[in-house]
């Protein structure tokens, strides 16, 4: 089966992430991180809605987001994990961390496991310094630090049997593993899944119904499928320099969508790849994806 790119939207994002399926709703989320917009597609009417949360965030990018069940978003947002209204675009902090860290980190990736529990992963935007973090949040207990030392906390995603849990450190191009206690939410056994050196930085990731790993390959205009041992599988290029994210959405979960960067292209990558930032769907590819989680509020 041969796998089709189409571009969806008409738009470029200066920073599109975090890529999620609402199966209630029929809708695909993505972000456009700093410019604090909260986006959706309708794969039906082909319908796209934003939301503006500049001005109740003052400002600050929002890094991920995941469904609530009480049809709000958790996000992670630079400063701390928010509540965000999407009928009337209203905002609640519901825990600050990292007030203490460099100016120059953020929350960046971030995913609920299937209890309901919303893990989200910072970044240093110098790209050098390793003051990132993984980060778990409760609405009953709060947030917790699960681990430290990243440089850019990405890629988060976890095993069908809930077993394993994925994250990347993109700009060192690593993808670890951790042993994975879903019904205490504890992390352990840090070990290396997969280097993509000669890949490219992995980002925004998930994990299909067969338990193979997909990841943004960005700066090299690609994604790529990982099966459970960390051996590639296949590789899509993309028309774009800089794809972000990727997650399986549609009624059959069986179309991978992913968002692209614009801010990182110069002049003439621009030219040269004119849907720079664009939301992508990629068909044919014959796996499915998981049901995306949501937070319990």
């Amino acid at each position: 089966m041969q796998a089709e790119v189409e571009c969806i939207t008409s738009f470029g994002n200066d920073l599109g992430e975090s890529l999620l399926w609402d199966a209630d709703g029929g809708l695909v989320y993505w972000i456009d991180a700093w410019k604090c917009l909260v986006q959706t597609y309708d794969p039906v009417t082909g319908n796209i809605g934003r939301i503006d949360f500049a001005r109740p965030l003052d400002g600050r990018p929002i890094g991920s987001i995941a469904l609530g069940n009480d049809g709000a978003l958790i996000s992670g947002v630079k400063g701390g994990f928010y509540r965000l209204d999407m009928r009337n675009g209203d905002v609640e902090l519901l825990a600050a961390v990292e007030t203490e860290r460099p100016p120059t980190n953020r929350l960046n990736d971030g995913k609920c496991d299937r209890r309901g529990r919303f893990w989200c992963a910072s970044i240093n935007t110098d790209r050098q310094t390793r003051s990132g973090a993984l980060w778990r949040f409760d609405r009953g207990s709060g947030a917790r630090l699960m681990d430290d030392g990243l440089q850019a906390g990405n890629g988060i995603a976890w095993s069908p049997d809930d077993r394993i849990m994925y994250l990347a450190d993109s700009f060192l191009r690593r993808i670890w593993q951790y042993d994975f206690d879903l019904e205490h939410g504890e992390v352990a056994n840090r070990r290396l899944f997969v280097s993509t050196e000669a890949l490219g930085v992995p980002d925004g990731a998930t994990v299909d119904a067969d338990g193979c790993y997909w990841t943004a390959l960005f700066q090299a205009g690609a994604v790529a499928q990982f099966d459970p041992d960390g051996k590639l599988i296949k590789r899509i290029e993309l028309p774009v320099t800089y794809p972000t994210m990727c997650s399986f959405g549609d009624d059959d979960l069986g179309t991978l969508y992913v968002t692209s960067a614009s801010r990182f292209s110069d002049e003439a990558d621009r030219l040269a790849r004119p849907r720079t930032g664009h939301l992508f769907a990629i068909r044919g590819l014959g796996v499915r994806g998981l049901p995306d989680a949501k937070f319990r509020m």
